[in-house]
């Protein structure tokens, strides 16, 4: 192991940073700036909120459920104190997105002491992982405890470039509290990543006569102050499955793997596409290895060591992943063999999200990576490293590159917005998440072009070829394609916004934030709500609670397991199996059950009103189907708009009972 000095990287200015974390910001502000609440924030906000009001929705069965990020609910929960919800949720938007830039800034500027390189890298990381995740992590979003953490795992990150080693751990530890998976996940990365580094490298303090301790002390300093700050976080996930049986305990995993949350967890359920769009990706990424700035790129400032242990931290993050697919993919196989018996194993596995860390460093390293290769001025001992022939024919499939982007995006696009137009009655119409993906193809287009290569050529011509289709690349991945997204942002959000946990379509969101504002309005205090299951803004909008929610699975696993079982008695009829069992919207739910079924769950569950949508057109054409409605709206309707349908139960007896 060397024991080099670090390579002196001039700092940035008071001014020169402060400038990057506004325009970061406002990157932040473009891909984040949607109504409220957004997707999450109902159910991360609320636990906030109930967390110091135990009063706020005192009866519902999730606020009351165990809690598992108890640093975010205690530390942003006590603003709730003074804050009205909706001021609360942009509050904790701002804080974290000024949080992120900073972070950000940071990392970029460790890895690239260029002015002004961080704001490029931003909107460039910002791009690739709204595009090009696989499991569906994101960092810019709605108000959660990882939007604390990320920021604090880009500062530590900065920090082990910089080989700052005791504080870079401290901040991970506290990533780790907000957000266990988040920190700890990139803090087992980061180990991995120190393996293959020089343990003992002092730190440039500025002072020649300062005496630094052996890397491997301040690593272990930072680790041991860093796991008992992260101790906050930690505790309370282990405590969730605490005094269950294991029966209990693997149907938990079973329901909130291959049930919940597959589309985080199971990357064999995934559409294609993001599997296919992803690998382009990571192919990308180890194409940019090759030039790693400081090593390969002779440009002052640029420190060899710092981007070796960049690259082999995101090396490290696929090789998690490569271990999550193992656990999907190998097992699955396994058991269909009958090489080993079924077993709840791939689900006790799966649930520790081997996707999310590499979700976010593959794109921020292509992001980080195209950009140093950018604004590197050595292109010449960059170039010594390709060898190739048939540049012009690369050109071409550069230029045929960008095509196939335009046609594609507008093709593929416009079909989205169809069926999304289609989708008048349920939200859960499965609207394919911008399928073929037209940048991945045209990333496999760039790979192709650029290492069609073999023989190393020779002439003025060759290099200048050679060089033109080295930078199209750096300038189109680093420049342009994120440019094109945050247009396309721009434009989606310069028309009538609706907040993303309301129904997708402008008119129903409507009908939806007017179903809620009777409800608020005309409805006891107390009353408890049977609403569709894919809705979930309910509680935010009506202020009422509701006695199940797709969206707010509850963590522990005794709370699970009842959760899953009531859902499956409401939202189910017991006709259909697999997933095709969830998707018929409530009203059909409702009178496929019928008011005497209806009536009897009414009362097992304390359900006082219904809110179902309004049935389709087509429902005359079945006497038997249309007399049920008939009399479900002879005998409990109170309420209906163009779009919802609010049936009362259990009130009326409830307050005409006897004292």
């Amino acid at each position: 192991m060397e024991n080099k000095p670090a390579v002196p990287v001039q700092p940035d200015s008071k001014h020169t940073a402060a400038f990057e974390v506004a325009v970061i910001f406002l990157l932040c502000l473009l891909y984040g700036f949607w109504p409220v609440p957004d997707v999450n924030e109902p159910y991360y906000v609320g636990k906030a909120i109930h967390f110091w009001n135990p009063g706020y929705f005192a009866g519902d069965p999730f606020l009351t459920s165990s809690d598992s990020h108890y640093l975010f609910y205690a530390v942003f929960g006590f603003f709730s104190l003074f804050l009205k919800p909706t001021a609360l949720v942009w509050f904790g938007r701002v804080m974290i997105w000024l949080l992120t830039a900073f972070g950000w800034q940071r990392l970029s500027s460790a890895l690239i002491p260029k002015k002004g390189v961080s704001i490029l890298t931003a909107a460039a990381f910002f791009f690739y992982i709204e595009n090009f995740h696989l499991a569906g992590e994101w960092v810019i979003g709605g108000v959660e405890g990882k939007g604390f953490a990320f920021p604090l795992l880009f500062w530590g990150l900065a920090l082990l470039v910089q080989r700052r080693y005791t504080g870079a751990f401290v901040l991970m530890g506290t990533a780790s509290a907000f957000h266990v998976l988040v920190g700890g996940w990139g803090v087992l990365a980061a180990l991995g990543a120190l393996l293959f580094s020089h343990r003992h490298v002092p730190v440039p303090s500025g002072k020649p006569n300062a005496v630094q301790l052996p890397a491997h002390r301040r690593v272990m300093l930072g680790l041991l102050a860093g796991g008992a700050i992260a101790l906050i976080g930690l505790l309370p996930a282990l405590a969730l499955d605490r005094g269950v049986s294991p029966d209990v305990r693997h149907q938990a995993h079973q329901i909130y793997v291959f049930e919940r949350i597959s589309h985080h967890l199971v990357p064999s359920t995934l559409p294609w596409t993001f599997r296919v769009r992803f690998l382009l990706l990571s192919l990308l990424w180890v194409f940019f290895c090759r030039f790693t700035p400081g090593e390969r790129i002779g440009v002052h400032g640029f420190s060899a060591q710092g981007w070796r242990f960049w690259n082999r931290f995101v090396g490290v993050s696929l090789f998690i992943a490569a271990i999550g697919l193992f656990w999907d993919y190998g097992l699955t196989f396994l058991e269909k063999m009958k090489w080993i018996p079924q077993t709840s194993l791939a689900a006790d596995m799966l649930r520790f999200y081997w996707f999310r860390l590499s979700d976010w460093t593959v794109p921020a390293g292509v992001a980080l990576g195209s950009c140093a290769l950018l604004v590197s001025r050595d292109w010449t001992v960059s170039l010594q490293t390709l060898s190739g022939r048939r540049f012009g024919f690369g050109i071409f499939l550069l230029s045929a590159g960008a095509g196939l982007f335009v046609f594609a995006k507008k093709i593929f696009l416009s079909h989205a917005l169809t069926l999304a137009e289609a989708a008048t009655v349920s939200p859960l119409f499965p609207v394919p998440p911008r399928p073929v993906d037209a940048i991945a193809f045209l990333a496999a287009i760039f790979l192709f072009g650029v290492l069609f290569t073999s023989l190393r050529p020779k002439g003025s011509l060759c290099a200048s070829l050679r060089t033109a289709a080295l930078f199209s690349v750096a300038v189109i991945l680093a420049l342009i394609a994120p440019v094109w997204g945050a247009a396309q942002m721009t434009a989606m959000k310069t028309g009538v916004l609706v907040p993303r946990s309301n129904p997708p379509k402008e008119s129903i969101s409507n009908g939806w934030l007017d179903v809620c504002r009777w409800a608020r309005e005309k409805t006891p205090g107390d009353a408890v709500f049977l609403v569709p299951r894919g809705y979930e803004s309910w509680k935010w909008n009506a202020q009422r609670a509701e006695i199940a929610n797709w969206k707010e699975i509850p963590q522990d696993a005794s709370s699970m397991v009842r959760w899953f079982v009531t859902m499956e008695d409401l939202y189910t009829t017991g006709l259909k199996k697999g997933k095709d069992r969830w998707n018929d919207p409530l009203i059909a739910v409702v009178l496929a059950k019928g008011e005497k079924r209806i009536a009897r769950q009414a009362e097992k569950y304390g359900i006082d009103y219904i809110v179902a949508e309004q049935p389709p057109y087509n429902i005359a054409s079945q006497p038997k189907v249309k007399e049920r409605f008939d009399a479900l709206m002879q005998e409990h309707k109170v309420y209906q708009n163009s779009h919802f349908i609010v049936f009362q139960f259990r009130r009326d007896e409830i307050e005409n009972a006897d004292p």
